[in-house]
């Protein structure tokens, strides 16, 4: 239980970042007209890749804090599942293994980087 307590912070981050981001686009998309409506379109197919982006920052900072632990990239790619559904479709599953990934590189070099540099 102690290990899923460190983690927790970092899971909650991922979740509120995986659901906010769709969320706020389809607020604004849905108040603009048309044409701004398919411009805004291109950023919502963009969100894919800022959650890859998100889960290799948390696991850096993650690394670096606490060093390594193949749990929080097992939380963020479990975060991700329901998102697949809700605001994207099945060919998105590909994601929930690439930000997996993606948040393990991140633990990997937030590793290296506290141990070189020192954790706080």
């Amino acid at each position: 239980m102690e290990r899923f307590e460190k983690t927790l912070t970092y899971f909650i981050v991922m979740i509120v970042f995986f659901y906010a981001m769709p969320i706020i686009v389809i607020a604004i998309a849905g108040n603009m007209g048309e044409e701004q409506s398919a411009a805004l379109g291109s950023i919502y197919n963009m969100i894919p890749a800022l959650d890859l982006c998100c889960g290799l920052v948390v696991g850096f900072f993650y690394g670096r804090n606490n060093g390594s632990d193949w749990l929080v990239a097992l939380e963020a790619g479990v975060a991700f599942i329901p998102c697949v559904y809700i605001f994207f479709n099945t060919t998105a599953w590909i994601y929930v293994i690439l930000i997996a990934l993606a948040t393990m590189l991140g633990i990997a070099i937030g590793k290296v980087f506290g141990d070189r540099f020192g954790r706080r």
